[in-house]
């Protein structure tokens, strides 16, 4: 490679190397607006569970009204006897729907923050592919330059340095070099 093809050599290398980073940088920005969109889709469903329990709260206030206006209506006291029990048991249907639906609405939050963190492990996956890229294509690189005018990798033997033998082992071995 002449005097002048390294420094091309070397710019094309570093435009690789940023254009992948960036490649990365951006899919993981991707990823992350998508987590934080699971988490607003999530907060949706809980307000949604939310009105829904809003509902059954008025249900049971229409339900008790109902009761005492019919105790009333009959001259019975709507705190004591059947018009209690019955009240009673409107409340306690209500409050197990009530529950349930303040439950859907936490289960939903969770699994909004279960996705947001998937998502960022995938972007955090994401963006450490991106550094190893670039990190190969600057040792592809490194390594091409390293060999640049050297003999081809696999080369024969000389008569004087036996197959496997690198001048050291040799002086180690016989205390001279053949």
């Amino acid at each position: 490679m002449g005097a002048a093809a390294l420094p091309i050599a070397a710019g094309l290398t570093a435009l690789t190397m940023y254009s992948q980073l960036k490649s990365a940088q951006a899919s993981a920005k991707g990823l992350m607006m998508q987590g934080a969109m699971a988490q607003v889709q999530a907060r949706s469903e809980a307000l949604k569970y939310k009105q829904q329990g809003v509902a059954v709260l008025e249900n049971i206030n229409a339900h008790q009204a109902a009761i005492n206006s019919r105790a009333g209506a009959g001259n019975i006291d709507p705190s004591s006897g059947s018009a209690r029990t019955l009240s009673i048991l409107a409340e306690r249907k209500g409050a197990l729907e009530f529950y349930n639906t303040a439950d859907g609405g936490t289960i939903q939050l969770a699994m909004g923050d279960v996705q947001a963190h998937q998502y960022a492990s995938a972007a955090k996956a994401t963006m450490a592919a991106g550094r190893m890229q670039a990190l190969g294509t600057l040792t592809q690189f490194a390594v091409g330059y390293a060999t640049l005018g050297s003999a081809p990798a696999g080369g024969g033997t000389t008569a004087a340095q036996p197959m496997g033998m690198s001048p050291g082992s040799q002086m180690a071995r016989y205390g001279r070099v053949t």
